[in-house]
């Protein structure tokens, strides 16, 4: 399978979240990207250290790598004896 294929896939599984996370009357005023965080959400069952993992592996790929750091320092900051953010 090609990453276009991929693309497709998930696309389409975006849009089954639309309709089966969100009543009739709300769902085209969800973005794609949030149906996309819902499903990240349940993916990782709603675990927060996973999630962030998830958001720091889409900042790096996009070649975010200086923010993704910030944001990993912000939150191994907050709560140092617990990061969230494991190695």
């Amino acid at each position: 399978m090609d990453e276009t294929e991929m693309m497709k896939q998930l696309k389409d599984l975006i849009e089954q979240g639309r309709a089966t996370f969100y009543l009739t009357e709300y769902r085209a005023g969800i973005s794609e990207e949030e149906i996309l965080g819902v499903l990240v959400a349940k993916y990782c069952s709603w675990t927060g250290s996973r999630i962030i993992k998830t958001m720091l592996s889409a900042l790096e790929d996009a070649n975010y790598h200086t923010l993704g750091a910030q944001i990993e320092a912000l939150i191994n900051n907050a709560k140092p004896e617990t990061p969230l953010v494991e190695g």
